[in-house]
Formats: structure tokens, C-alpha cells, sequence
């Protein structure tokens, strides 16, 4: 609730809503909320198409819902703790007739946005010039990180160019990529529930010889709970630190989730080739929760359980036309 009308503010007060060239639908999934979101949206906003889950039934499976509700040729996909500035779908949409015929998928600059308690308890918006996310960067060990995240935008992210993928908060998706590489009707796996559910997503679309742009004219700003700060190894207990400001549920389904996405996408010569990258993060990641995370451990429960079900989903992506392993490779950075 505390998002949700600057979010749809924003929405509406996106300039290209006066290009006839262009039809809309806005809808929202709310997940099982109990705080008068569904009411505030029915009273003020009309328009907007809810599809109201009596339970709280995940992050995947709600996008996967709000992107059946309508047939459009693209779907951007919205966190409600994102604000669009005005120009953002005029730039987005610009950029889509500049990209080429297999772009699967368009974000912008992401910044993030921050709330301030100002004298008397009022709250007031900062945008602020740091980066939330321009992208995913995808390491040799596989722990993926959004680029530029931590730093001050000065501007140095200014050119279009292709990525890997992008944080699932604001994305723009071609319909047809997304019905490409879905597993029976879900686009993003639900079996994840939540989390590194956008680099499972963006690893599939790369498999099928998909492209992804950062088009830094577009921006928004994102209230990021979970932030996934650039450390060092050596920072320890600033690591530990950070991990513990997270929610037991976070650590829970992206341990478990990130396992699951090598399991589904990574091809065996790349593996192989990164074993030793590969290896020494997961080690490391075991000890820590190990003595310092016992109960994410509990995962192990969930990975092995779902197994079954991530290999076929395994053999099906495989099954499809797929680009080879040093295509993918090219990625992967030290």
C-alpha cells in the first residue's frame, strides 16, 4: 500500500498515453495483501484490471498471471516499489523499433529511490543518483550481480548495449520471446516461488539466441528491500551483516534457486571449463551458512525434492534449438 499509488501515478503519467499509435492495458496481481491495496486501486483507478490471489502464491506465478491477463505484443513487467519517470515507456518503446528482430527484452536506468521522514513524521520521495540495477553481470563462478549497483551515476553507463538480462523489478518482454522458452504455461519457473527467478529467465532467453538492451534513457527508481551489496571476500562481517538484514525467506528460495538455475541452463562444456570458479562459491556459501546460516541450509530439503522436475525442465530446454556452450560462454566474467 505505501508503494502502490506512486507506482500508478507514475504509470499514468507516462507521455506517450497521448501517441495513438499505441493501445494499453495496466494490471495488477495483488498477491494475498491485507492492508487495503485491492480497495485503494478499485476506488481510484478504475481502469485497472486486479486479479486478486486469496494467498500470497509467489512472485512467478503472479507475473505469470498479470502476463495471461492480456495478449499485447510486449509486457512490462513492474514492481509496485518501481517509479517510472514520464519519458520512460516513450524511450522504451523508441528503443524497440531501433533493436534488433530476436531482442527479447528492454530495461532502462534503474536508480534507486529511498524514503525520507522529514520534521513531524511526514514522508517524502528522494530519488537519488545511485545505481540500483543497469543489467546482470554474470561471474565465472556464477553468482550474478546487477551492474553498476552501489555506484553513483555519473554517467558512465550512457551508451546502449547488450546484457546478459535484467532484474526482474522493470523490464520490458516481447511476448513472443516469453512464449519461446516458457515450460507448459509458466514464463517464469514457480517453482522457484521467488528470487533469481529473472537470471533463470534471462538464461533461457539466451539459450534460444535472444538479445537483451540497457537503454540508459529510459529511468526509473526502485525502493530495493534486499540489496545485494558488492563486497569483498575479506569484508566478512560486513557480508554477514547484510545477510542477516535479509529475510530468512530471501536467503531460503535464492540459495535453493540459484542451484536450481545451473541445474536447468548451465551446458556441460561450460561447466566443466568453470568447474573450479564454480566450486569455490558454492564451498564458500555452504561453510558460512553452515556455521553462521544453518536454517537456509534447510533448502537442501526443497533442491532435492524439485530434482526431478528441474531436469526435465533440463532435457525440454535442451531439447530446443540452442545456441553452443561458447556463445554462452562469452558472458561469464573473471
Amino acid at each position: 500500500m505505501k508503494f502502490i499509488k506512486d507506482c500508478l501515478e507514475a504509470i499514468f503519467n507516462q507521455t506517450i498515453w497521448h501517441d495513438k499509435n499505441y493501445q494499453f492495458a495496466i494490471n495488477i496481481v495483488d498477491n494475498g495483501s491485507t492492508d487495503g491495496t485491492v480497495d485503494f486501486v478499485r476506488t481510484n483507478y478504475p481502469e485497472v484490471r486486479i486479479l486478486k490471489n486469496i494467498n500470497n502464491l509467489g512472485f512467478c506465478r503472479a507475473y505469470n498471471q498479470a502476463i495471461k491477463m492480456h495478449q499485447s505484443d510486449w509486457v512490462l513487467i513492474l514492481n509496485p516499489d518501481v517509479i517510472l519517470t514520464d519519458e520512460f515507456l516513450a524511450e522504451i518503446l523508441s528503443a524497440v523499433f531501433k533493436a534488433p528482430d530476436n531482442t527479447a527484452a528492454l530495461s532502462g536506468k534503474i536508480l534507486r529511490a529511498e524514503t525520507l521522514l522529514e520534521e513531524g513524521g511526514l514522508a517524502k520521495i528522494a530519488k537519488t543518483d545511485i545505481i540500483d540495477s543497469f543489467g546482470l553481470l554474470v561471474k565465472k563462478s556464477r553468482l550474478v550481480k546487477n551492474i553498476g549497483e552501489g555506484e553513483k551515476d555519473i554517467n558512465q553507463y550512457a551508451a546502449r548495449k547488450e546484457v546478459f538480462g535484467f532484474s526482474g523489478g522493470c523490464v520490458l518482454y516481447r511476448r513472443a520471446a516469453l512464449e519461446s522458452v516458457k515450460f507448459q504455461d509458466e514464463y517464469f519457473d514457480e517453482d522457484f516461488f521467488a528470487y533469481q527467478d529473472d537470471f533463470d529467465l534471462s538464461y533461457r532467453l539466451q539459450l534460444l539466441n535472444w538479445q537483451s538492451f540497457f537503454v540508459p534513457a529510459a529511468k526509473a527508481y526502485h525502493f530495493r528491500s534486499a540489496r545485494n551489496q558488492n563486497l569483498r571476500p575479506w569484508q566478512f562481517w560486513t557480508i554477514r551483516k547484510a545477510r542477516r538484514a535479509k529475510s530468512q525467506l530471501i536467503n531460503f528460495h535464492s540459495y535453493k534457486n540459484h542451484l536450481f538455475v545451473l541445474i536447468k541452463n548451465e551446458a556441460g562444456a561450460n561447466f566443466w571449463r568453470h568447474l573450479p570458479f564454480i566450486f569455490w562459491l558454492e564451498f564458500k556459501k555452504f561453510i558460512f551458512l553452515l556455521f553462521f546460516e544453518p536454517k537456509t541450509l534447510k533448502a537442501y530439503g526443497q533442491f532435492f525434492k524439485l530434482l526431478p522436475r528441474m531436469i526435465l525442465k533440463r532435457k525440454i530446454i535442451f531439447g530446443r534449438k540452442h545456441l553452443p556452450a561458447a556463445e554462452i560462454r562469452k558472458w561469464f566474467v573473471a
